[in-house]
């Protein structure tokens, strides 16, 4: 029985890894043929932060305002010619973003970018087929990291590569066995793939699944004379298969895990905050409430972003804080007085004219503020 339910296994196994590069080959085949973009730390372009050369690997500090940017030094070339990239990246810090950007050769002004969702960038294969954008005649192709002033990335392959069947395994096992930290979506949905993948899991383990029975079925049809049918088979067949698919789940919660604790563990729930996914909203909640002159005054939040008003709202407490979840953003002007707050967070169709000390909108008369806190995330006034 095991034995029979493991051959099935394994055949249906070599049949999705045949259907899946014979039936469903990147769609960036054109040049096959083509020699790779490969990576050289010599003629790479650092045109962001301080270089060094380690061997081959081009080592990265983030400047003072924490940022980084390499080009891969290469002419213009059709973009159809390459189906994979390549990355191998060694950070000093888990909290370094990458992202890639690459720009049109007719229109140098429109340039495309894609974040890099994954944490795991040692030995990281995209197809190239799933980024937006990735189309025409190409001229430049960029690196571009951000984090803490001081921060290094080591840059140990950066490359495009041509279509091929191993490489196509290799990104559907980039797609597997990478992992990123819990964000904000992933606490309503969590579809168990990047805006990268190719292919969904859950698709990939009810293909293995149907396969593994369809070659189950055939073992029994050729064999008929001496292997009969047991539905036990069909059942380890079944279990395996979810069990497969859950392995990979397990293995991003246990490097979830993993990340989790080393940002919160031992910290106090200011620091928690301070760190976790609403940092920026915390940082101006707690930058305002110290300037905030009355116990009793009432803060008004507004925000294009329904999540930012909730939060907002949530980290002023215990003020008299008010948001509209439905109609206007603010109430009349009659209904607000002198003393109020108003927090407008971006985006918004709010702003603050520093020069009239003026709150305005669009199709709405200005109020007359003062300044009390400002960064990038938004702008604290009080009314007079």
């Amino acid at each position: 029985m095991l034995r029979v339910a493991a051959i099935s296994l394994l055949l249906g196994a070599a049949a999705l890894i045949a259907g899946l590069t014979q039936f469903f080959p990147p769609q960036n085949t054109a040049g096959e043929k083509v020699s790779a973009i490969a990576w050289n730390a010599d003629t790479a372009m650092v045109t962001v932060g301080t270089p060094t050369f380690i061997d081959n690997a081009l080592q990265l500090e983030l400047d003072s305002s924490g940022a980084g940017m390499v080009t891969l030094a290469a002419g213009a070339f059709d973009a159809g010619n390459f189906a994979f990239l390549h990355l191998a990246l060694e950070q000093s810090a888990s909290t370094v973003g990458a992202s890639i950007l690459w720009t049109n050769a007719r229109n140098p002004q429109d340039s495309k970018s894609y974040t890099i969702e994954t944490s795991e960038r040692e030995a990281l294969w995209l197809s190239t087929e799933e980024l937006r954008g990735w189309s025409g005649e190409i001229d430049t192709v960029s690196l571009r990291f951000s984090g803490r002033a001081g921060d290094t990335v080591q840059i140990r392959d950066f490359s495009l590569f041509p279509a091929s069947a191993t490489r196509q395994l290799l990104a559907i096992k980039s797609d597997l066995m990478a992992y990123s930290p819990w964000n904000v979506a992933a606490m309503n949905t969590f579809t168990g793939a990047f805006n990268s993948a190719s292919f969904y899991p859950v698709v990939l383990a009810v293909a293995l699944l149907v396969l593994s029975l369809l070659a189950y079925g055939l073992l029994l049809l050729l064999l008929r004379t001496r292997l009969q049918f047991d539905p036990a088979v069909v059942v380890l067949i079944f279990f395996a298969s979810w069990l497969i698919l859950d392995m990979f789940w397990q293995r991003r919660l246990l490097h979830q895990l993993v990340d989790t604790h080393h940002l919160f563990a031992g910290k106090s729930t200011e620091e928690k905050l301070a760190v976790g996914p609403d940092a920026k909203l915390y940082s101006l909640v707690a930058h305002t409430k110290p300037l905030v002159e009355a116990a009793d005054a009432r803060v008004f939040v507004v925000s294009s972003d329904h999540y930012f008003r909730m939060r907002t709202a949530y980290h002023f407490l215990p003020l008299n804080t008010y948001w509209a979840n439905y109609g206007p953003a603010l109430p009349p002007k009659k209904s607000l007085r002198t003393g109020d707050y108003i927090a407008l967070i971006n985006p918004s169709q709010f702003s603050f004219d520093r020069q009239r000390n003026m709150v305005v909108a669009p199709q709405r008369q200005g109020l007359r503020a003062e300044l009390v806190f400002s960064d990038q995330t938004g702008t604290v006034v009080r009314l007079k």
